[in-house]
């Protein structure tokens, strides 16, 4: 794990550090900066590959662990869904050339941010006054 951090950090140091020459200036994929992001590109795809198929060979193995993880995925569509509820769509002049439907889906992310924040805080306390408790 930490072999794949360093190399993280090294190829971060090296995009900060390549910096497009003037007849660069507008390009996107210029450099070692555009070669880093399609490697990201890659390792993400190859990251959600791993995850999926690491799943299926859990669930393969052991199938009543498939009723936890649809209650965990049924509880962050609720919450999603509440959020998606909460927010509205309204746009303000400062904001710019922003859309009602971006305006709503930036507010139902938000929304999710906080409500999963509280329900994190009020984890730990529960779990920190419960084993008090004992």
């Amino acid at each position: 794990m930490w072999v794949f951090i360093a190399i993280g950090v090294i190829l971060m140091v090296m995009t900060m550090l390549s910096e497009p020459t003037a007849e660069q200036s507008e390009c996107v994929e210029c450099g070692a900066g555009g070669g880093f992001i399609t490697l990201s590109y890659v390792l993400l795809i190859g990251a959600i590959v791993a995850a999926v198929a690491g799943s299926v060979v859990s669930i393969m193995m052991k199938p009543e662990s498939l009723k936890g993880s649809l209650i965990g995925i049924g509880a962050m569509l609720v919450v999603f869904a509440l959020s998606f509820v909460l927010a509205d769509g309204s746009v303000e002049p400062m904001y710019g050339d922003i859309t009602e439907s971006t305006s709503r889906w930036s507010g139902a992310g938000l929304y999710t941010f906080y409500i999963l924040f509280v329900l994190a805080v009020l984890s730990i306390v529960y779990s920190s006054v419960s084993r008090l408790m004992k």
